[in-house]
């Protein structure tokens, strides 16, 4: 049994990168501007929503990149909020990590990869048999991830460098050509009413939607017990990989705009009939549609292989500070926490099987936002509490970029609030059993958890 000491230092600032950009490229930006345009009122509105998404999602990677390099430990986020507001916190995190945002994450994944399976080879969607290639998928996945952290990077590196392109030619097609057809073409996929103007509560719906479109760019953190050289790779890569995707998401939506305008983009939905399925077949015709639907399978294999790489790491830690039981802990001699990766992966299975996409993706959002907002918060905190860390970077701009931050993070919070339903008390609900089961848990292990400091580092 060997624990967070057994993992290798082998990826680079290449290979980082290339994580941080196939964690972000999943889902969102082929589903989410059809959502976004009937949220926001106006296709203007709809814009500049996100541009606001990718500089909230910019000032939080140059935010977390400080404390990354500052704290280069595996589990990322939660080195920081231990530090920075001690265990109880810390395993909160880890909790909603395993029982919620990990499941929900894969599963959302794992899903629109079997329906674009469906839409690749022209089958008539099947929820059930779509239900099982979610979870061939999955396995595929989990699989994948249990041959070591190089391996499992490089095979994310090709996947990765497939899909950008990918979505740099959605924006191609959508700058560049023009539509062959109106979109009075279009199936009415999503017939619900929608809003008709701007208005504060759709544009913080919106955001919602748009931040899951972006969300990943903290992953890398999670891999920093493996990262080479961490206070110069871990920043490079944070920064660079989240600017890459900025730059192509905003090219996409200005595609999308042109080519589908609002009313295009408000008939989209989900499936076969996605906002960048409208695009291409409008542009390219039966041909586009096939390609797109073979990109977002390409994107959505490399999201959920992208989360069992990363995602798991963050409970190794936690097992070794004896948060959690130490079999979460467990890594293997290629480096590979494979009790969390398999136990990651089971509970997607679970959750795909009774699970929307959106509820999935919305349960993510929910979840994690405020764990995202309390990180880049800590910057305050450990600034004055430990003035004299190692910082290898510096955030530009402080105090104004972790700011800029925790407001948009704010208003992804209310976003969710403001559309609260039954799927985001299921998340509240998940999250909250967490706080008894700490409360137990460091009774237990009391001795342990004593020694967990948070002003000292482990």
């Amino acid at each position: 049994m060997k624990g967070e000491s057994a993992l290798k230092r082998d990826l680079g600032p290449f290979l980082a990168t290339f994580i941080v950009v196939n964690a972000i490229i999943g889902t969102g930006i082929f589903k989410t501007p059809a959502t976004v345009a009937r949220q926001a009122g106006s296709l203007s509105a709809a814009l500049l929503v996100w541009v606001a998404g990718g500089v909230v999602s910019l000032a939080g990677a140059l935010s977390l990149a400080e404390l990354a390099a500052s704290m280069p430990r595996t589990g990322g986020i939660y080195e920081i909020l231990r530090r920075g507001y001690g265990p109880g916190v810390a395993f909160l995190v880890g909790w909603t990590k395993l029982v919620l945002l990990i499941p929900s994450a894969v599963g959302s994944f794992a899903r629109l990869a079997a329906e674009a399976t469906t839409s690749l080879f022209g089958l008539v969607p099947d929820p059930v048999r779509e239900g099982r290639v979610a979870a061939l998928f999955l396995v595929a996945s989990i699989v994948a991830n249990l041959f070591g952290v190089r391996q499992s990077a490089v095979q994310q590196a090709v996947i990765t460098f497939a899909k950008y392109l990918g979505v740099l030619l959605i924006g191609v097609l959508g700058c560049l050509l023009s539509a062959r057809a109106g979109v009075e073409s279009l199936p009415l996929a999503h017939p619900l009413p929608y809003a008709t103007e701007p208005s504060a509560v759709g544009i913080f719906g919106a955001m919602v939607s748009v931040m899951w479109a972006y969300e990943g760019w903290a992953d890398l953190s999670s891999l920093g017990g493996e990262v080479r050289e961490p206070g110069r790779t871990l920043p490079r890569a944070l920064v660079a990989g989240t600017c890459l995707i900025v730059a192509v998401y905003l090219f996409a939506v200005m595609g999308y705009a042109n080519i589908l305008g609002l009313e295009g983009l408000r008939r989209s939905g989900t499936g076969g009939e996605m906002a960048a399925t409208n695009l291409a077949t409008l542009t390219l015709g039966p041909i586009g549609r096939r390609a797109v639907a073979a990109l977002v399978l390409i994107s959505c294999v490399g999201g959920c292989m992208s989360t069992l790489l990363t995602a798991p790491r963050l409970l190794i830690p936690l097992a070794t500070d004896g948060l959690f039981p130490r079999v979460l802990g467990i890594v293997s001699g290629r480096g590979v926490p494979w009790v969390a990766v398999i136990l990651g992966g089971f509970l997607g299975l679970l959750f795909v099987s009774f699970r929307s996409f959106e509820q999935l993706t919305d349960a993510f959002v929910f979840g994690f936002y405020p764990f995202y907002g309390a990180a880049v918060a800590a910057l305050f905190v450990l600034r004055r509490r430990e003035p004299d860390l190692p910082r290898p970077f510096r955030v530009p701009l402080y105090p104004v970029t972790p700011i800029v931050f925790v407001l948009g993070a704010l208003a992804v919070l209310l976003g969710s609030l403001g559309d609260a339903d039954e799927n985001a008390l299921f998340s509240l609900l998940l999250v909250s059993v967490g706080i008894p089961i700490y409360l137990v848990w460091s009774k237990v292990a009391s001795r342990r958890l004593s020694s967990l400091n948070p002003n000292q580092p482990q």
